[in-house]
């Protein structure tokens, strides 16, 4: 079978997706291995020090996947209405701005490291030099987030609209707008509290795969309606 333009983004976005998956789950302290609260920077750094073959790891496979996402979204758009189109460019900004953040990660976990080496004045110089950085982390974090779920939002309501080529049921995607929307409330609202970020952990957790599940689906929509030949 000739793989077209068409169905290499639909296997990019299944892919990407599920590989940006796989790492964000095992990220030391934001993940499933030595969760700690986002807020507290000090107890971050140290959780992706202690495991920093993972830290050093992980960063790589998000890029790789969110390479492939991108490249998934851009054969997407292709396939839909405006609305959607829109909503497309909000998700491909928060792609990015998280790349980034992956990116800034890597240079964490190396300064946590030499943070748990050193001694002293010296450590805390690491240490504070960590901090830093992951403040413009929990910057961007908000930022790409927010911008992120809108756009998953505005996606999943302009393909409820306009079902065409992927021809997902307009009232799972309707379905997905509302989630993504009370999702990015509870995500607001947990940003303020520690407690609440904690207890709703397993409500997140539920909402990354819901959320890994409906990009894989768009995925495999997008290489099943591939025409033939080249679109």
């Amino acid at each position: 079978m000739r793989l077209t333009e068409t169905k290499l983004g639909g296997w990019s976005l299944l892919l990407g997706t599920l590989a940006v998956g796989v790492g964000y789950a095992l990220s030391p302290g934001r993940g499933a291995v030595d969760t700690v609260p986002s807020t507290s920077l000090t107890d971050l750094t140290m959780a992706m020090a202690r495991n920093q073959g993972l830290s050093y790891t992980v960063p790589i496979v998000i890029l790789v996947g969110g390479l492939l996402m991108l490249h998934g979204f851009l054969a997407l758009r292709r396939h839909a209405r405006p609305l959607a189109q829109l909503g497309i460019v909000g998700m491909v900004i928060g792609l990015v701005l998280q790349m980034v953040m992956r990116g800034l990660d890597y240079m964490i976990t190396g300064l946590g490291v030499a943070a748990l080496e050193t001694q002293g004045t010296r450590s805390e110089e690491w240490l504070q030099s960590a901090h830093e950085m992951q403040r413009l982390v929990f910057g961007l974090q908000f930022t790409s987030i927010v911008v992120g779920f809108t756009g998953a939002a505005i996606l999943a309501l302009g393909l409820a609209l306009r079902p065409e080529p992927l021809h997902i049921p307009p009232l799972l995607n309707s379905l997905v707008a509302v989630l993504v929307v009370g999702s990015l409330g509870l995500f607001i609202a947990a940003w303020h509290s520690n407690a609440l970020e904690l207890a709703l952990a397993p409500a997140f957790a539920a909402m990354s795969l819901g959320g890994i599940v409906y990009m894989s689906l768009l995925g495999w929509r997008l290489i099943k309606a591939s025409p033939n030949g080249e679109p």
